[in-house]
């Protein structure tokens, strides 16, 4: 009898401890999550726009061109290879984009301001510079960006932005 009793009794403790515990992961198996709501999809049409040079087309291009100047000149110094390759092909980029934007006869007067940039962004992607060529670059850098800021802003360029881009 005193044994029934002592497993009536250790039965009842170990039941009010797995109560008291609560097994939330188990409770958790048998309630039911809501249902997750799908939205419907939002497709925007894609229309073709008709992008024209401008003088505000050609402003932003002058200041995108100044502004990889600029950061050009700041990391030839650096020894981060990849900067100096990036910034050399955004400057040349836009530069290239001024170009398209011009009419027939300036855009002949920036041909060789390019060719200067693309000597120097071969120059800057072939190899790892020398000092003595980072002060060469540096100068030739300078003077460039002296020049195109004399002759090509967008205010010396206003009456010669072409009705259409040049190939």
């Amino acid at each position: 009898m005193k044994r029934k009793l002592c497993y009536v009794f250790m039965v009842f403790v170990l039941s009010s401890m797995v109560l008291l515990s609560g097994c939330a992961q188990l409770k958790d198996k048998f309630v039911r999550k809501p249902k997750k709501v799908e939205k419907p999809m939002r497709y925007i049409p894609v229309r073709e726009y008709e992008v024209h040079p401008s003088l505000d087309l050609y402003t932003k291009r002058y200041i995108y061109w100044k502004n990889w100047h600029n950061e050009l000149l700041d990391v030839l110094d650096d020894s981060n290879h990849k900067k100096k390759v990036v910034a050399a092909e955004q400057a040349m980029s836009n530069l290239m984009d001024m170009q398209h934007m011009l009419t027939e006869e300036k855009a002949e007067g920036l041909q060789k301001y390019i060719d200067e940039m693309t000597k120097i962004e071969k120059e800057i992607k072939s190899q790892k510079l020398p000092q003595g060529n980072v002060v060469w670059v540096r100068k030739k850098l300078e003077s460039l960006g002296r020049e195109v800021k004399r002759d090509y802003s967008y205010n010396k360029v206003r009456g010669f932005i072409a009705d259409d881009f040049r190939e």
